[in-house]
């Protein structure tokens, strides 16, 4: 097991990048301005036990729950915004305070949080975005929110910050893949019946 700056160091080395400093330790004066903006809107707003129906398949309501979240949360936070973090891959958002744009921020939904859960959640595979998008330093912050699903209704219960450090352990898969594009203009064999 690698921590995030490790994985950092070899993803570039990897991606024949020259080295720059993607992640940045946490300031306790930060981590508390987050925890207090984010801690009085989510009792301002209703967000934990906020109820909605979901509009599609099962397998959507989890992008509802993070969209509904996501909209509440900016309605209410005060001091931060959440912003749309344009381009594919990691982060999806940045939570920004005015000029501030240097926390990557990634939300994810989930109905049940169990400690004892060891299915990956996949952070980031690129750094492109990043050293495209942030400068040094650069924070990490993972949102999590945790619904229930009752009678075809979604019902956020809690929301979980977690302050990504340089330090924090991270499982590293490599991985190789393919495209319909990759596989139609490749040199190997193909048969189509």
């Amino acid at each position: 097991m690698k921590n995030f700056a490790d994985y950092y160091k070899d993803l570039l080395e990897w991606e024949s990048v020259e080295f720059q400093e993607l992640i940045s330790e946490w300031q306790d004066e930060l981590i508390t301005e987050i925890q207090n903006d984010f801690q009085s809107a989510v009792s301002s707003s209703g967000l934990k036990s906020l109820a909605f129906v979901p509009n599609k398949s099962n397998q959507s309501v989890g992008n509802q729950v993070e969209v509904v979240a996501l909209e509440k949360l900016n309605e209410y936070l005060k001091t931060f915004q959440i912003e749309n973090c344009s381009g594919a891959g990691y982060p999806d958002r940045v939570l920004a305070k005015g000029d501030f744009k240097q926390i990557a921020l990634e939300m994810k939904a989930t109905g049940d949080w169990n400690p004892k859960d060891s299915n990956r959640r996949v952070l980031t595979s690129s750094s492109k975005k990043l050293r495209v998008k942030f400068t040094s330093p650069v924070y990490h912050l993972l949102c999590t929110v945790v619904y229930k699903g009752e009678l075809g209704a979604a019902k956020i219960e809690t929301l979980r910050l977690d302050f990504i450090e340089p330090v924090t352990q991270v499982s590293v898969r490599l991985e190789a893949s393919v495209s319909h594009k990759m596989l139609t203009s490749a040199t190997h064999k193909s048969i189509v019946f």
